[in-house]
């Protein structure tokens, strides 16, 4: 079960922080509809390429997970992300998050727990 739990958690942080690398990529940019500003803005963007590198690895991992655990379990801990991507928010990125936001991780965690414990 702690197993399962810790490959879910790299799992999900390796997802949320390729959306955190997206933002980093499209972040300043005044988007333009053209094969140049594409070119050089969007598809050569570092942050782009680490974003699409983890999604990849990611997605292999999960196939890997679900070859060797319950999707009745593993999916359900997928929400992990959920709470990586809104503590990159506040951490990275100096988001606000109030209260409630809170409230509803730590629901997450608590659900997350019931899960594996089945």
């Amino acid at each position: 079960m702690i197993t399962m739990i810790l490959l879910m958690l790299l799992q999900t942080a390796m997802l949320a922080f390729s959306q955190v690398a997206l933002k980093l990529a499209m972040q300043g940019l005044q988007w333009q509809w053209s094969w140049s500003f594409l070119w050089h803005h969007v598809i050569l963007n570092f942050w782009l390429m680490i974003a699409v590198g983890l999604m990849i690895a990611a997605n292999l991992f999960w196939l890997w997970m679900l070859h060797k655990y319950p999707l009745s379990q593993v999916y359900p801990l997928t929400s992990l992300g959920f709470i990586f991507g809104m503590l990159s928010g506040w951490l990275i990125f100096h988001e606000q998050v109030g209260f409630m936001q809170w409230f509803g991780v730590m629901l997450v965690i608590i659900g997350c727990i019931c899960i594996a414990r089945v």
